[in-house]
């Protein structure tokens, strides 16, 4: 496969987001993606084309964390960069823009009248929702990770919206006592890409191939977490994880699978262990240790180059896991003379949305006696899962099927509410079949 017909169809997505959204003048245009499919390069084609000199149009954008705003202002400027359109970055008053932004010509404030003069103005949600005035466009990144509370402030002063989201992430999080909102028609708990369904009944463009997952990460990914399925953009000979000299250790057979496969799958004794497992601590300072005393270099189309620390990123669920294994793959690096933090070690939650060479998984199921709805979470799974364009390693303790044959699911059935159209249970059960075919003894 060449990556001729990927681009076709993703080019056709695109055009038929921007006739509909920008031509035809529709109310709500919605655009579910896949991991790595260029929704962030959509987002900013569609603000370029919606603010070219033909138009008199100014765009906001609503994000929902500050990094997120800071990385399309960013890109925005650079698209920008060569016909004097202004970009403005909307803020609170306790925000401090970060090195990368505020040495560019991007226009910021706490007001937004001070950005009146700017084609586009990039915000989280929480800032849009105090910001007075009104705006015939606006974009919203990451529909599926805002609540439906937060798209009630900021839905009116826009007079169309595009909605662009992966639903197969994490889904948005709430602190207060959901039984009370449960079942009603206008949940706060739904996101706001349900909402905006709900309200204003639209056909949804899916963007059709990810361009970040190769085909053996696609073809777990898609069945397992997607109801609409995907397909890589990456040709088969495109990529290649290249490794070096052996370690002389058990991560040798590990990253030797993964390399070849795409995916490792590492499995410790059986055991309900706590929650920060000293076993899988060592195996994954192991397996990122072996990585980096092989020289291993990623290939592709780019060209070959050595893999360094910051390709790298471990993932897991727990705050007190990242602390544990922080400390662990901390001293290995010293030893290996290179600065403590240089792999990124963190949760899903903060994993969502960035992009690795290689990842390793510390599976959210491993050593546990019960599968909470917490673990059970679809989204999670997915995120730590995705984040790769090269390999990934799963580590875990056996016994996770049998742990979800005990524990099938029980939540209650609340009416009126949508029934989800991927189930925790059923895809932690998919992921691990599909692992099988990979298994390397530990």
């Amino acid at each position: 496969m060449t990556t001729e017909l990927p681009e076709r169809q993703h080019r056709a997505a695109v055009d038929e987001v921007v006739a509909r959204f920008l031509d035809q003048g529709e109310l709500v245009v919605s655009v579910d993606s896949p991991p790595g499919a260029g929704k962030t390069e959509l987002v900013i084609e569609v603000a370029d084309q919606g603010t070219s000199p033909a138009s008199a149009d100014t765009i906001g954008i609503i994000t929902q964390t500050n990094e997120q705003a800071d990385d399309l202002a960013v890109r925005l400027a650079v698209r920008f960069g060569g016909d004097n359109r202004l970009v403005g970055r909307l803020h609170s008053g306790t925000y401090v823009p970060p090195n990368h932004v505020a040495g560019r010509s991007i226009q910021r404030s706490q007001h937004v009248q001070d950005l009146a003069h700017c084609r586009a103005i990039v915000a989280p949600a929480a800032k849009w929702a105090y910001a007075s005035g009104r705006w015939q466009l606006g974009i919203i990144d990451e529909v599926y990770q805002m609540r439906s509370d937060q798209l009630l402030p900021i839905g009116e002063r826009f007079g169309r919206l595009l909605a662009v989201g992966d639903p197969g992430q994490l889904d948005p999080f709430t602190t207060g006592d959901e039984r009370l909102v449960r079942g009603l028609p206008t949940s706060p708990l739904e996101t706001a890409a349900q909402t905006l369904q709900r309200n204003h009944p639209h056909k949804v463009v899916n963007l059709p191939v990810s361009w970040r997952l190769t085909s053996a990460a696609a073809q777990l990914i898609a069945p397992s977490f997607y109801a609409r399925p995907f397909e890589s953009a990456v040709a088969p000979d495109e990529r290649a994880l290249e490794l070096g000299r052996p370690a002389g250790d058990r991560s040798d057979q590990i990253w030797d699978t993964a390399a070849s496969s795409g995916w490792a799958f590492v499995e410790l004794p059986a055991g309900h262990i706590r929650r920060t497992d000293p076993d899988a601590v060592g195996m994954l300072g192991d397996i990122v240790e072996g990585l980096l005393t092989r020289g291993a270099a990623a290939r592709d189309s780019r060209g070959t180059r050595i893999l360094g620390p910051a390709d790298i990123a471990v993932g897991l669920v727990h705050r007190d896991q990242r602390a544990a294994v922080r400390i662990e793959i901390n001293e290995r690096l010293s030893r290996l003379g290179i600065a403590p933090g240089s792999v990124t070690i963190d949760t899903a939650n903060r994993l969502q949305g960035r992009e690795f060479e290689v990842t390793v998984v510390w599976h959210p199921l491993s050593g546990r006696r019960d599968a909470s709805a917490f673990h059970l979470e679809a989204g999670r799974l997915c995120v730590l899962l995705s984040r790769h364009r090269h390999a990934c390693v799963v580590v875990s303790r056996a016994g996770i099927a049998e742990t979800l044959r005990g524990y099938p699911a029980s939540d209650p059935v609340v009416v009126s509410e949508p029934f989800p159209l991927i189930d925790g249970w059923e895809a932690n059960l998919s992921v691990l079949e599909r692992l099988a075919a990979f298994k390397v003894a530990a």
